[in-house]
């Protein structure tokens, strides 16, 4: 299996339908996905030819010889360089437009038709190893390079192909392979991040392959997800849906080991503070937004009173407890609003700190998303998100160019589900995009999605957990 690393993009390769000859119209393909229509899929004049002063790049060497819309062999192609970097030189022309078709071991580049679905060279390269491996070897190009191309359906995110947890120790592995990016976890707690995605790109995944790292810590401190959707049950359950070890205490809905009313937020951070360093879930899907609104309140103040140690919270649906625009009415939401962004900004110096994770940056509140040291990014289309995301880019300073910053705003709309930008300011500048590694747990989320049903079976919680809730909550029984 190829594992590509994004490259830097030297900006030179939005289709020009002038710089190529002229041929009869090809069929309208099949429309698969709506893009929106935005200034990043306008095309630039530029010629295939490198900017004056910049040496010729790999891709502009690729995008001349693709230029005659033939089908060119994978010998043609690795005359122009190492295999792996000529697929990551198409993944550059595909992020400024283009788009490949493949044929056996043989592939042509056109240009992307409006609406049409954006292809993946890491998926046609794992496509072709596939086919090679079926086939005993590789096969002849067509003849005249009119054959029709192989096309499939998006399989969707299945992050199968983990390539192992080969990492330093003392680090978070998030990717697939692990050298993509493994963060060092030293002062993880105090943390403050956004995971931000549309609906379905594996954002909710994504936290869980964060928590995951977390309670894998040898120096454990506390972590507290609070989910309103009810999906972080998962935790409690291995990948195959036998009960896991992790210990997490799981607190209301359905499937938890106590109940949990709107007024039991305080309650709630006192039982933290007492089990530490146990982890703790909390769903709100019970809750009315408003009750969830006055819990995360509550909590928030109640922990700033207690004595200092090592906490990171995790907020999934972000926006609901840190708006843009508060509700009517809207008291317990702008108490939550208040208290989580006292937590991003002032937590540091408490152990504290934040992930926080949405699917609209335009409607999270723009002081605290401002105040995040690092953002994960994976798809987002709506032109306000994007331009949310685009002030915080320029945040960045000097640390961040023009040319990635603009690639990476390009490239959002287009990711595969599962793929992500990682960013981060300050003295530990990183620009990076990863693809998600597969969970050690189980994918709760994407079971209720599918309509499957909870079909794992959950960790039982601790008898002395249990015995100090029910002191905690004043309740005869947890």
């Amino acid at each position: 299996m190829l594992h590509l690393r994004g490259r830097r993009s030297a900006g030179l390769f939005a289709p020009r339908s002038a710089a190529l000859p002229a041929e009869a119209p090809e069929p309208e393909p099949e429309v698969t996905t709506r893009l929106p229509k935005s200034r990043i899929y306008e095309a630039d004049p530029t010629r295939w030819s490198p900017a004056e002063g910049q040496s010729e790049d790999l891709a502009v060497k690729l995008g001349r010889r693709f230029s005659d819309r033939k089908f060119h062999s994978i010998a043609e192609i690795c005359g122009e360089g190492e295999l792996a970097e000529c697929f990551a030189a198409m993944s550059d022309l595909c992020g400024e437009g283009w788009r490949f078709d493949r044929s056996g071991d043989a592939f042509r580049m056109r240009m992307r038709q409006p609406g049409e679905e954006i292809c993946d060279p890491v998926r046609l390269a794992a496509e072709l190893e596939a086919a090679q491996r079926a086939g005993g070897g590789r096969s002849s190009p067509p003849e005249g390079g009119q054959a029709e191309p192989e096309v499939e359906a998006d399989p969707g995110f299945d992050p199968t192909d983990d390539a192992g947890r080969a990492a330093p120790a003392g680090h978070f592995v998030l990717s697939a392979p692990p050298a993509d990016l493994s963060l060092p976890s030293a002062g993880a707690s105090a943390w403050t991040s956004a995971i931000l995605a549309k609906k379905g790109s594996g954002k909710t995944y994504l936290g869980g392959v964060l928590v995951e790292e977390m309670l894998d810590m040898l120096e454990r401190f506390q972590v507290v997800v609070f989910d309103p959707n009810g999906v972080w049950w998962g935790l409690l359950a291995t990948a195959a849906g036998a009960p896991s070890r992790s210990g997490i205490l799981l607190v209301g809905g359905p499937r938890g080991h106590l109940a949990i009313t709107a007024r039991d937020g305080a309650a709630l951070a006192d039982l933290v503070y007492e089990g530490r360093p146990r982890p703790v879930v909390v769903d709100l899907s019970s809750l009315a937004p408003v009750e969830q609104h006055e819990v995360v309140a509550d909590f928030c103040v109640r922990m700033h009173a207690l004595p200092h140690f090592p906490l990171h919270l995790v907020i999934d649906e972000a926006d609901e407890f840190v708006p843009q625009r508060l509700r009517e009415p809207a008291h317990h939401q702008k108490r939550a609003l208040s208290e989580v962004e006292r937590v991003v900004m002032r937590g540091r110096s408490r152990g504290m700190g934040a992930t926080l994770i949405s699917l609209r940056p335009a409607v999270v509140a723009k002081n605290v998303l401002s105040q995040v040291d690092a953002l994960f990014l994976l798809r987002l289309v709506e032109p306000n998100d994007l331009r949310a995301v685009d002030a915080w880019l320029g945040g960045f300073g000097r640390g961040i160019t023009p040319d990635q910053r603009a690639r990476c705003l390009g490239q959002l709309p287009i990711l595969p589900v599962g793929t992500a930008y990682y960013l981060r300011g300050g003295d530990e500048m990183t620009f990076r995009r990863f693809k998600v590694r597969r969970k050690r747990s189980y994918d709760s989320s994407r079971t209720l999605v599918a309509g499957l049903g909870g079909s794992a079976n959950l960790a039982p919680a601790d008898p002395a957990a249990l015995a100090l809730a029910a002191r905690i909550f004043g309740k005869e029984e947890a």
